[in-house]
């Protein structure tokens, strides 16, 4: 991190690792005095960022908050007029700022070679976040519920490293077989899906143009074995082969490889994929990463509150999703380039803790180490005590096991 300077706000030095300057709009800022492009976009990184959860709360943020007129170029804003902005402002502008954050990450980890043994991984899925019934009637998924989603790709570098390189919002009534050409495209590296994503043309179209891929599939789909292969002895693959996917009606033209196997809990797994080079216990252990895509959407729905949007318009959603993926690539930027044992949440509390102190403070926390050296309390081996139960004279206690009656609430105590 080259020329750093000391004394410069946390946020300032996180928002300056990304290109701002390269968003001047004249046709979106003529007349525009204080909230440009630019400066609009830096408040919506910095509300992720820093867990303002509204734009209320942003507002009195901006009111309240030290050098806001050096680093938003204004010293207060009302809510309604960004959150008008916001929906206004064309979404192709936090996309490039989006992709400009992920050509940075790309940079720094050109060299990865992502997992040992099983290569680059690009893990493609989408999730779901909900809209009230009312407002959200443009989103409508099923009577039931309102939704849009957010089809994403998931680059894995090393194993210690993930982040989004792809991402594509919808309405909740887009199929996840419909975008997945868009993100299932590097033949470097091996595409790992679910069971949404079976589709015989495609996978065809992938088995031809040499782009590899790892798909867990249903049981209801047939697969006709051409020939066996040995499984492990003791090992949870059940079934090592060569198949042709489909039925009479509609089938596959390339054949492909299926690997069934059992995980711990003894739930069962079929999963095609054209990586031939791979023994069936890797295939498994492929597929076993799928899980890392699961894991990140839970991390941006919790730590970046991605499940409460901000506005119920379609261009302001779409804005606030690629600005939240903005400012988790950031943060992940800031972890790789300072070489730290810290996750990615550790950092990024460490943000929000230290936002209004300078960048110097900042990393010496972020690279403090720490005084104790023992492992700490280590959990014993023998079964815990009974728990007596006390009602503390306010509680009403029960031991476990005993029965509930289903007309406790209706009986009258005897005087």
């Amino acid at each position: 991190m080259d020329n750093i300077i000391s004394d410069q706000n946390v946020f300032s030095k996180f928002l300056s690792f990304l290109p701002f300057e390269t968003f001047k709009c004249s046709f979106l800022d003529n007349g525009v005095k204080k909230l440009t492009t630019a400066n609009l976009m830096k408040i919506c990184v910095t509300m992720q960022l820093g867990n303002w959860k509204s734009y209320e709360e942003t507002e009195e943020r901006i009111r309240a908050m030290e050098g806001t007129e050096e680093l938003f170029g204004l010293t207060s804003i009302s809510a309604s007029q960004l959150c008008r902005r916001v929906n206004a402002l064309p979404s192709i502008l936090p996309r490039q700022l989006f992709l400009a954050a992920v050509s940075q990450l790309s940079k720094l980890t050109s060299n990865g070679k992502g997992i040992p043994s099983l290569g680059r991984l690009h893990l493609v899925d989408s999730s779901s976040l909900l809209l009230g019934p009312t407002l959200g009637k443009w989103t409508y998924f099923t009577k039931h519920s309102n939704c849009v989603k957010l089809h994403t790709r998931i680059v894995i570098t090393d194993p210690g490293t993930a982040y989004p390189d792809m991402v594509i919002p919808s309405t909740g009534n887009v199929d996840d077989r419909e975008v997945m050409l868009e993100l299932v495209t590097d033949a470097h590296a091996t595409h790992v899906m679910d069971r949404g994503y079976v589709d015989y043309k495609k996978m065809d179209y992938w088995v031809e143009n040499q782009i590899p891929f790892a798909m867990r599939i249903q049981a209801k789909h047939k697969a006709n074995v051409i020939k066996s292969y040995e499984a492990p002895d003791g090992g949870r693959v059940k079934l090592d082969a060569l198949v042709v996917m489909g039925s009479n009606f509609r089938s596959m033209e390339q054949p492909l490889r299926l690997v069934e196997f059992t995980d711990e809990e003894g739930k069962e797994y079929r999963v095609v994929t054209n990586r031939w080079d791979l023994t069936s216990e890797e295939v498994t252990e492929l597929y076993r990463h799928r899980w890392i895509i699961e894991l990140f959407f839970k991390w941006m729905k919790q730590h970046l509150r991605l499940v409460k949007l901000q506005s119920t318009q379609p261009q302001g959603i779409w804005n606030q999703i690629f600005f939240a993926m903005t400012a988790y690539c950031v943060t992940l930027y800031i972890r790789l380039v300072e070489k730290t044992k810290k996750t990615t949440w550790k950092v990024l509390t460490l943000l929000r803790i230290h936002s209004d102190r300078t960048w110097k403070s900042f990393l010496q926390e972020l690279h403090r180490i720490p005084k104790r050296t023992s492992k700490g309390r280590q959990k014993s081996q023998h079964p815990p005590n009974e728990i007596e139960l006390d009602d503390a004279g306010v509680a009403i206690v029960k031991p476990v096991g005993v029965s509930t009656s289903s007309m406790a609430k209706y009986k009258k105590k005897r005087k």
